[in-house]
């Protein structure tokens, strides 16, 4: 078979460096930014948020701090309300997946620039993919007005994550790196990306997890989450699809595809020998989804479905919408196997 692909990655600046978000109010300006509206999460959140504002000084145009998981719709609309009223002509997403997903979609509404400091390892920065929630539903698209023109990745930011979310959040940036190994639409570059990542998180996530002061760990964890995020240019498949579809039953994102992920790859690594064989030579393990399945035993996060929320009586309801995905690659997906990986899961 003829090697046959398209690679079609839309240009994004990183910053990378302990101390780099001192650089905010200079990377506004190199976007012409005058006024950032800052979007971070409550608490927490919000004090990272004032920070950033302040060093934004006169470009910064307020603080957003109502970002939640999965973007509910209501959510998205106060997050473009605000931005409409602040009068902003750019967005800082400061904080994990939850700032970043919320600044994404208020983009895509209003093709305004985004400039993201990461604070956990999502890679949601480095893709041009936007989610958004209603009732028990997820949806999810793909645009590069989304898509943040700049990443300023600073390890420091990470320093006092806690070990519960620096796994959660790893897990799934490793997420990325798999299914990237066996996604259709996968070109020798994304290969290539995922590959490493796994290889650096193999090598430095279980340090960042046991001293989350270890200033090498979470450099080269943040170095891999950005690599893992870059992956998903080359598309997705049955394991994100599937966390999209749980994440609709308001299943926390980061620990839906911790806990998945092992089954998955379990599945689709049998119809899958070049990434079985790249998963096992990074992870030092002849086996690939029996040491994710570890890895994710031995760090301090929810290990079953049931530990998140989900009850088996969704379980008919989300086999429905993964067999109307029609996923084929690596292998097909029958209503019995969703129903299998699902009840492993559970």
């Amino acid at each position: 078979m003829t090697v046959s692909f398209i690679h079609d990655a839309p240009a994004q600046r990183v910053v990378f460096g302990a101390g780099r978000i001192a650089r905010i109010s200079d990377e506004a300006a190199r976007l012409a930014v005058t006024r950032a509206l800052v979007i971070a999460t409550p608490g927490s959140g919000a004090r990272l948020g004032a920070r950033v504002a302040g060093l934004l000084g006169g470009r910064a145009a307020g603080v957003h701090a109502q970002a939640v998981i999965h973007v509910p719709r209501a959510v998205a609309d106060a997050g473009l309300a605000a931005a409409q009223a602040a009068r902003a002509d750019g967005l800082v997403a400061a904080g994990g997946g939850s700032a970043i997903g919320l600044a994404k979609i208020i983009a895509r509404d209003t093709a305004l620039p985004v400039i993201a400091l990461p604070t956990t390892y999502s890679g949601s920065e480095a893709t041009p993919i936007w989610g958004t929630s209603e009732g028990e539903r997820k949806t999810t698209g793909r645009d590069t007005k989304v898509l943040p023109r700049t990443i300023i990745y600073d390890p420091e930011l990470t320093y006092a994550l806690p070990a519960a979310v620096t796994a959660a959040s790893a897990m799934n940036a490793i997420a990325h790196c798999v299914e990237g190994l066996w996604a259709p639409e996968r070109t020798p570059v994304t290969v290539a990306y995922a590959t490493e990542a796994m290889r650096r998180f193999g090598a430095h996530l279980p340090r960042a997890v046991a001293n989350g002061g270890d200033a090498e760990a979470r450099a080269e964890c943040l170095v891999a989450a950005w690599l893992a995020g870059a992956v998903l240019t080359g598309g997705t498949g049955l394991h994100h699809k599937l966390a999209h579809v749980l994440g609709g039953y308001g299943l926390p994102h980061a620990q839906t595809h911790a806990i998945v992920l092992p089954h998955v790859a379990r599945f689709n690594l049998a119809a899958a020998p070049d990434a079985r064989a790249r998963l096992a030579d990074a992870l030092g393990a002849a086996d690939p989804a029996e040491a994710l399945a570890q890895m994710v035993k031995g760090f301090p996060i929810p290990q079953r479905l049931r530990d998140v929320g989900f009850s088996e009586d969704k379980i008919d309801d989300a086999v429905t919408q993964v067999v109307a995905l029609a996923i084929t690659e690596p292998r097909a997906i029958s209503a019995d196997d969703a129903r299998e990986i699902l009840q492993a899961a559970l």
